[in-house]
């Protein structure tokens, strides 16, 4: 049964085939909600993306949305959008800790399950020449919360509690599981 995964994340696809899964990639098109609730924010928009691929009990979608989210001030930090927005996020995360919430949904036909992942992320202190020479790369663009652990901003972060790759942008292991309930294997 095919996989198509609702999504065109780099970071998404490089996940899913490094875990030797076999898909096709779709664009979903869906219009992302942000809500008080970190946890119910990430389901309503992987859901969203899901259903809005989902055509027939003849192939299985994944689809997923990850945000940051840093308790008082801040709140939710979604996809920095220019190189001020990632040296903005990154002035409020350095030195604090903060949760990377990612919500997976996986449908086929009339069948809908989503999950939810959490992970815990201490970043250390940093400077603000630090900060501005990160955003001039560009690499955290595009990224929620303005950095990319599994690029030059890995040496930013002390310490994490949970899937790391959850902090890349997909839960591998509840991902895994969820696609095996659907008869979707790795291997």
């Amino acid at each position: 049964m095919p996989l198509v995964l609702a999504s065109e994340s780099a970071r998404r696809v490089d996940l899913l085939r490094l875990a030797g899964y076999d898909f096709e990639t779709q664009k979903s098109g869906f219009p992302e909600v942000t809500l008080e609730d970190p946890k119910e924010t990430v389901l309503a928009n992987a859901r969203g993306k899901a259903l809005a691929v989902a055509r027939g009990p003849d192939r299985v979608v994944l689809a997923a949305d990850t945000i940051v989210y840093l308790r008082d001030p801040a709140g939710a930090l979604g996809q920095a959008k220019s190189a001020d927005e990632v040296s903005r996020m990154l002035g409020l995360l350095q030195g604090r800790v903060h949760e990377v919430h990612s919500g997976v949904a996986v449908a086929r036909g009339g069948e809908l399950v989503v999950r939810h992942a959490v992970t815990t992320v201490r970043m250390r202190g940093l400077g603000p020449e630090e900060i501005q020479a990160y955003a001039r790369l560009g690499e955290g663009v595009g990224k929620a919360g303005g950095y990319a652990i599994q690029g030059r901003a890995a040496a930013f972060v002390e310490w994490i509690g949970g899937d790391y790759t959850n902090v890349v942008g997909l839960p591998l292991a509840l991902t895994g599981r969820m696609l095996a309930g659907f008869g979707i294997l790795r291997y």
